[in-house]
């Protein structure tokens, strides 16, 4: 493996370091996500809380479109390769502009990447739309409100999970049902549902991913969640009534949206990358503030109980970083047909939320009685860990899917 930057990606970089500072002003960001949203907020309300002219200028110096296909005037990174580059790039972007703006980017490069595997019926749909409208977004949602985050562990048994069905008629697909905990959603022009098309197998053979054009009849969000600390685009709950999508919108093969999600892997770890960008400037906060704050005649860094909590947070952010940079030069030696080992996504989830819960107890010690207070980017920080510490399932299922490998090995 060989992690120093080419000529390309150093360009990438410094134009992605340069953007955030001239044009990001985190504070404001933050300010914006913290907003309330009611409840039952609409879809036009939803748009209004997001930094359209923003948005638009990073897609003018060719961020924002960066995994659309080079065929349809993008930057081609995605499925084809090029996932160290779309790490770093998120990274560079979490540092410098915050995990709000990242988010803002990471999410269609997900979305626009996954879809690089889909039939091109959809790719003529979706990627046009998305050069020519500076604020079309996407998004996709596996979660439904009776499973928590995760509809496969820890059972598989036939019928246990999933309540959110299609049945075919004809030439459409009907879908009915809620799905949960969906960024985005409440903005997108689309969204790529995994639902049940089998009703009694195990629902790791029995879900199909749709693509679902959000002003189809009997679409709706049925209620915006209202986290500790939100995000600009606001997670959704969504239901589903009697919604007819034709067949062309199926996104891969009848029954096999598992294989699907774990062929998004690389995409999924690019969110975790630019939070760890901004949890990088929140230790670095508190290494700081540690180096600055004197008690005793000394700084509290050389006080060692304060001073070994720093060196921890160090250590633990240079090993999270390691790890995820692995995962996406795994990702990048993938083959046509291979699907990259799964364990390095499981292992990513579980340690990232490990260390970020041990940088909250971190920066609890060394800041004292600071550290609640919002004039710290830290307190924000605190919330927004707290809210996404479920998202792709809990850290422990993450460690069970792993354990499960462990025994049977990689799954083909």
């Amino acid at each position: 493996m060989d992690f120093s930057l080419n000529e390309e990606q150093k360009s990438m970089v410094a134009l992605a370091k340069e953007f955030c500072q001239r044009e990001v002003d985190i504070k404001a960001m933050n300010e914006l996500a913290d907003k309330p949203i009611p409840s039952n907020a609409t879809k036009e309300e939803l748009k209004a809380r997001m930094p359209w002219d923003l948005i638009s200028k990073a897609h003018d110096v060719g961020l924002r479109q960066l995994c659309v296909p080079k065929k349809y005037g993008g930057g081609g990174y995605g499925p084809t390769g090029g996932w160290l580059t779309i790490t770093l790039l998120a990274e560079t972007v979490g540092y410098w502009g915050g995990s709000q703006f990242g988010r803002c980017l990471t999410l269609p490069w997900k979305h626009l990447s996954n879809l690089q595997t889909a039939p091109k019926e959809i790719q003529d749909v979706v990627y046009p739309e998305f050069m020519k409208n500076r604020k079309m977004f996407l998004a996709t949602s596996t979660s439904e409100p009776d499973h928590g985050t995760d509809l496969f562990y820890p059972y598989d048994e036939p019928g246990v999970s999933g309540k959110c069905i299609a049945t075919q008629d004809g030439d459409y697909w009907v879908i009915n049902g809620e799905k949960m905990f969906c960024t985005g959603a409440g903005i997108s022009e689309y969204v790529v549902v995994s639902v049940r098309t089998d009703k009694d197998g195990p629902i790791s053979k029995s879900m199909t991913q749709f693509l679902v054009p959000t002003n189809t009849p009997g679409w709706s969000v049925l209620r915006v969640n209202d986290m500790m600390a939100n995000e600009i685009m606001a997670n959704v709950q969504m239901l589903f009534n009697n919604c007819r999508i034709h067949k062309r919108f199926m996104v891969g093969k009848l029954n096999e949206a598992f294989l699907g999600l774990r062929s998004h892997l690389a995409a999924k770890s690019i969110h975790y990358m630019a939070y760890l960008g901004e949890t990088q400037k929140i230790w670095e906060d508190i290494r700081d503030y540690a180096k600055k704050r004197i008690q005793g005649g000394k700084p509290i860094i050389l006080h060692p109980n304060i001073g070994m909590l720093v060196a921890e947070g160090d250590v633990l952010m240079r090993t999270i970083r390691l790890l995820m940079y692995k995962f996406a030069w795994d990702c990048d030696q993938e083959k046509p047909g291979e699907l990259v080992n799964p364990l390095g996504w499981w292992y990513i989830n579980y340690w990232c939320k490990a260390v970020s819960l041990r940088l909250l107890q971190i920066g609890l010690d060394v800041y004292g009685g600071m550290a609640p207070q919002k004039e710290l980017n830290f307190e924000r920080w605190m919330r927004i860990n707290l809210s996404i510490y479920h998202g792709g399932s809990m850290g422990s299922m993450n460690l069970i899917k792993a354990a499960n490998m462990l025994y049977k090995g990689a799954p083909k």
